[in-house]
C-alpha cells in the first residue's frame, strides 16, 4: 500500500517541475515576441521622427508655419502609419509650429511644461529618443504616450525645438488582448521610473498610474524577491510566488533595449494549476488502481492457485488496456497543445508582419523624398530608387508571411497564378549578390526552354531567399551556393506526393556542415531551428514547403554531415 503512495508523490514532484519548466518556456517565447512587437513599434516612431527632422532641416520657424509643405508631409506620415496618432514640431517657446492634424496649430496651446519637451534644452549636444509617461491630450483628452527628439541646429547642438510624435496605449493593449490566453493573463509595459505605459486586462486611462504596492513584478524589479534568468541569453527573468494547489503566480520580465522600459507578462495561475492537474490525472488513476488491486489480491489470498492465475491475467490485461488508453489521451492532448501554440505564434507573426509592412511604408515615403530631392541621373537618385524597389518587394514578402500563417490550403478562385522560373531566379540573384558577402559565390544553372510553373513570383522568391540564407548560414567561412533548375517528368506511381506530369525542379545546394539524421527529421517543422538566438525563426523551410504544397508541388531535403545539404522545390508546369 505504501509503494503506490510513494510513486504518486514522486510523480507529483516530477510533473510540477515539468509544468513549471514548460510554463516558463512558453512565457519566455511570448515575452520575446511581445518584445519584438514593441521594439518594432518604437523603431517606427524613431523612423517617423527622423523623417520629420530631415524634412524641416534648414527651415526657420516662420517658414514652417508659413508653408503648407511641412504640415502636408507630417499629415502623410500620420495617415500612412497606424501606430502614429500625431506628429509635429514644437518651437523653443513650447508652441506647435507644425502639426499633422491641422495646418494652423493653435498658438494659445503651450507644451513647454511637458516632459517630452523639457527633456531637450537648447544648446546641448544630445541624441536618442525620449519616451514620455502617459499624458492626457490638452486638445481632445486622448490618452497618449509621446516620443520626442531634439531639433539639431547647424552647430550640431539642440536649438530648443522638439520633433514629437504620439501613440496610444490602447494600440498595445489591443495586441495584448488578442494574444492573451485568458482574461486573467496579464501584460504590462512600464517605464524605468515606475509609470505605466500600457496594461492588460486593466487599460491605462489616466496620468501617473503605477503598479500597486506588493505587486510581484514590481518587487522583482526592485530586487525584493529572487528571480531566475531564462536560458540562451534572452534577457528574460522570472519570479514566482504561491503554490500549484493554492495558485502559483508566475511573472516574466524583459527590458526593452535603448528605451528605458520593461515588458511584464503574468500567466493566469489557473492555467498553470490546470496543466499540472491534467498531468497528474494518469498517475493518480494508476496509483488508485494499484492500491485497489493490492486490496483485492490480499482479500483473495486464500483462493486457489488457478483462480489467482486467471484473475491476475485478467487484471493485467485491464491494466495494459488502461495504460494504452492513457498514453493515447496524453499524446492527443500534447498534439492539441502544440497546435494551439503554433496558432498563437502564427497570429503574433502576422502582427509582426503587419507592423513590418508599416515600417516599410515609412521607408518608401522617406526614399521618395530622397529620390525627388536628388538630381536626375545622380547616384543618390538611383540608390533611392533601389530602396523603393526593395521595400516594395519586402511588402510583397510580408503578404506571403501572412498567407503562411493563415494556412491557406488552395489558391483563390480563378486562374491559378504562374511564374517564369528564369526571371525569378535572376531576381533573387540580383537581390542577394551584395548582401551575401564576398566570401560566398552564388551560381545559377538555368537550361533554355523551361516552361512556366504554378505559383506567384513573390512567394517563390521568398522561399528561395530563405533557402539561400540557410545555405549561407551552413557555411560560416564562406563557400559556393548553387541554384539549379531542370525540367522533370514524374511517372505514375513514381512519387506519393506528386501527381504524374511535367515539373520544374529548382534545387539549392551548399557545401556546408550538413545535418545528422535526427536534425534532418525535424528540419521542416515550423519554428524548429538549429541557429543561435536572434539568427533564425524556424519558418524558412516550413514556408517553402507550404508554398510548394499550395501549388500542388513538393519539397525534398537531403543532407550529409560534413558534406552539405540540398533542398529542392518541385512545381508543376503550366
Amino acid at each position: 500500500m505504501l509503494l503506490p503512495l510513494v510513486c504518486l508523490v514522486a510523480a507529483g514532484w516530477w510533473t510540477s517541475n515539468n509544468v513549471l519548466a514548460s510554463a516558463r518556456g512558453e512565457m519566455a517565447r511570448t515575452v520575446d515576441m511581445v518584445h519584438e512587437q514593441v521594439l518594432r513599434s518604437l523603431e517606427t516612431q524613431d523612423a517617423v521622427l527622423a523623417g520629420m527632422e530631415a524634412f524641416v532641416a534648414g527651415m526657420s520657424w516662420q517658414e514652417m508655419r508659413a508653408t503648407p509643405a511641412a504640415h502636408d508631409f507630417a499629415n502623410r506620415i500620420d495617415r500612412a502609419t497606424p501606430t502614429v496618432e500625431t506628429l509635429g514640431v514644437i518651437d523653443p517657446t513650447g508652441r506647435l509650429a507644425v502639426a499633422s492634424e491641422t495646418p494652423n496649430p493653435p498658438q494659445q496651446l503651450v507644451l513647454a511644461d511637458r516632459d517630452y519637451v523639457r527633456a531637450w534644452p537648447a544648446g546641448r549636444r544630445t541624441e536618442g529618443t525620449f519616451i514620455s509617461p502617459v499624458v492626457i491630450s490638452r486638445v481632445d483628452g486622448r490618452v497618449q504616450v509621446h516620443a520626442s527628439r531634439p531639433r539639431i541646429g547647424a552647430d550640431g547642438l539642440s536649438d530648443g525645438g522638439v520633433i514629437a510624435s504620439s501613440f496610444a496605449p490602447a494600440y498595445f493593449e489591443k495586441f495584448f488582448s488578442d494574444i492573451a490566453e485568458t482574461r486573467q493573463t496579464g501584460f504590462t509595459i512600464i517605464r524605468d521610473d515606475g509609470s505605466l505605459l500600457a496594461d492588460f486586462p486593466t487599460p491605462v486611462t489616466k496620468e501617473g498610474e503605477t503598479l500597486p504596492p506588493g505587486d510581484l513584478a514590481l518587487e522583482a524589479l526592485r530586487g525584493m524577491v529572487p528571480t531566475q534568468q531564462a536560458g540562451l541569453g534572452r534577457g528574460v527573468r522570472f519570479a514566482s510566488s504561491g503554490s500549484l494547489l493554492a495558485g502559483l503566480h508566475l511573472v516574466a520580465i524583459r527590458p526593452v533595449r535603448n528605451y528605458r522600459m520593461t515588458i511584464i507578462h503574468r500567466m493566469d495561475p489557473a492555467v498553470v494549476t490546470a496543466s499540472w492537474l491534467r498531468q497528474m490525472l494518469s498517475p493518480t488513476i494508476g496509483a488508485a488502481a494499484a492500491m485497489a488491486l493490492l486490496l483485492i489480491l490480499t482479500a483473495r489470498a486464500q483462493a486457489t492457485t488457478m483462480r489467482e492465475q486467471v484473475e491476475l491475467r485478467s487484471r493485467t490485461a485491464v491494466a495494459e488496456a488502461g495504460q494504452a488508453q492513457a498514453m493515447e489521451r496524453a499524446e492527443l492532448e500534447a498534439r492539441l497543445r502544440q497546435t494551439e501554440k503554433v496558432a498563437a505564434l502564427g497570429q503574433l507573426a502576422a502582427g509582426v508582419a503587419h507592423d513590418f509592412n508599416n515600417l516599410l511604408q515609412t521607408v518608401i515615403l522617406n526614399a521618395e523624398l530622397l529620390e525627388g530631392a536628388a538630381p536626375e541621373g545622380s547616384p543618390g537618385r538611383r540608390s533611392a530608387g533601389l530602396i523603393i524597389t526593395a521595400s516594395e518587394r519586402g511588402i510583397a514578402l510580408t503578404r506571403r508571411m501572412l498567407d503562411h500563417t493563415r494556412r491557406e490550403s488552395s489558391p483563390a478562385p480563378g486562374t491559378p497564378p504562374s511564374l517564369e522560373v528564369p526571371a525569378a531566379l535572376r531576381a533573387v540573384q540580383d537581390l542577394l549578390a551584395g548582401p551575401l558577402g564576398a566570401q560566398y559565390h552564388l551560381r545559377l544553372t538555368i537550361p533554355p526552354g523551361l516552361p512556366p510553373v504554378r505559383g506567384e513570383a513573390a512567394g517563390f522568391e521568398s522561399a528561395l531567399i530563405n533557402l539561400v540564407v540557410n545555405a549561407r548560414d551552413a557555411m560560416p567561412s564562406g563557400g559556393n551556393i548553387a541554384i539549379e533548375a531542370a525540367e522533370r517528368q514524374v511517372a505514375e506511381g513514381e512519387r506519393n506526393d506528386l501527381l504524374p506530369g511535367r515539373y520544374v525542379r529548382v534545387s539549392v545546394h551548399d557545401s556546408g556542415i550538413g545535418m545528422d539524421a535526427a536534425t534532418l527529421a525535424r528540419a521542416g517543422e515550423a519554428f524548429f531551428t538549429t541557429k543561435g538566438p536572434g539568427r533564425g525563426t524556424g519558418l524558412g523551410l516550413s514556408m517553402a514547403r507550404g508554398f510548394a504544397r499550395r501549388h500542388e508541388g513538393a519539397l525534398d531535403l537531403a543532407s550529409v554531415t560534413g558534406v552539405g545539404s540540398t533542398v529542392a522545390i518541385w512545381l508543376p508546369a503550366v
